[in-house]
């Protein structure tokens, strides 16, 4: 008799309102990847090089999963969402299979922003994870592993409540999303099923620029965007972790590290500035929008100031603190 176990996890966000050369690269971190096509490979962001290994029915599987989400979508009266360049959930699925773990976290200690930002992207992102095993060899045949798929897409959506405060099902049905980066890996006992949703607007034509901690945020939007701050979390520096260790005390959902502050729009001093009271509070040097192009120009130097080596994750927001819409979560690896 088969036992059949599912877990999911989710990102809490608070109620508040070719990337390369952007941030700091300690020697561990690359955006350089390489697809493998043979036996899996250590998925590890490491040595210039992330080994990105796909199954050979990944295409079925992964289209399969699209129909699904948008099925569900559809069903809430939301357009559907496309797939992503951005390989951050599979990379993400190899490592907790090849591994042997299960957590947002992985065994290098990032966390899913971290990756999506070392992997290009640029957007928001927002991660769901589940799997699904068996006591004996059952995932054979591209049908077996699509009816786990299924069965796992189903319980986020109409059993989340149970285990996640129903987070899963609103990652799949926030009406901001346009895009989904989709990660499946799986041997014959286990299916690991990695949703990276993302909320996708700004194209920018180069790497994001940085000098020393001055950040330019410079591109095109694909639709109009009003962002009113940048909020600024910081993360402690990645430490690695074993499977044991994920497992067992990284088993649950994830935050977005600690609010340190945020970046404003300039201001007129003696009209009165808004700021974050009791954090730190920094007005931009460069705040155009327009309704085809951003142009947001800082510095991080109060905050790694304040709080030296670690990610400093930028959070993008327009609208109200009741609804607010994620624009970009793009983290800063500062190393001094």
């Amino acid at each position: 008799m088969l036992v059949l176990i599912i877990f999911v996890l989710l990102l809490v966000l608070p109620n508040i309102a070719a990337v390369t050369n952007f941030f700091h690269i300690n020697g561990n971190y690359t955006s350089t990847y390489a697809i493998n096509t043979g036996p899996s490979s250590n998925p590890s962001i490491y040595n210039s090089t992330v080994k990105i290994t796909y199954p050979s029915d990944y295409d079925a599987l992964r289209n399969y999963s699209l129909a699904l989400i948008n099925e569900d979508r559809a069903n809430a009266s939301l357009s559907g969402v496309t797939i992503s360049p951005i390989q951050s959930a599979q990379q993400h699925a190899d490592s907790m299979l090849y591994f042997g773990y299960f957590s947002h976290w992985d065994t290098q200690g990032l966390k899913p922003y971290m990756r999506y930002t070392i992997l290009n992207g640029t957007g928001f992102v927002e991660e769901n994870v589940a799997y699904e095993y068996t006591s004996l060899p059952s995932y054979l045949t591209t049908s077996a592993v699509e009816s786990a798929i299924s069965t796992l897409e189903y319980q986020m959506i109409y059993n989340d409540s149970a285990c996640c405060q129903n987070g899963h099902r609103d990652n799949i049905l926030t009406p901001f999303h346009n895009r989904v980066s989709i990660g499946i890996a799986y041997d014959s006992t286990h299916v690991y099923f990695v949703e990276d949703f993302e909320t996708d607007y700004i194209s920018f034509g180069s790497p994001l620029a940085q000098s020393g901690n001055q950040v330019s945020l410079i591109g095109n939007t694909t639709q109009a965007l009003n962002p009113d701050t940048i909020m600024i979390f910081y993360d402690n520096p990645p430490t690695n972790l074993n499977a044991s260790t994920l497992n067992n005390d990284y088993y649950g959902s994830y935050g977005q590290g600690s609010f340190v502050g945020g970046v404003l729009p300039s201001c007129n001093f003696l009209a009165g500035c808004s700021s974050y009271d009791g954090y730190i509070t920094v007005y931009a040097s460069a705040w155009q929008v327009t309704s085809t192009s951003i142009d947001i120009q800082f510095s991080l130097s109060k905050f790694v100031a304040q709080d030296g080596n670690g990610v400093y994750t930028l959070y993008m927001l327009q609208g109200n603190q009741t609804n607010p819409e994620y624009l970009m979560s793009i983290s800063v690896f500062e190393t001094g």
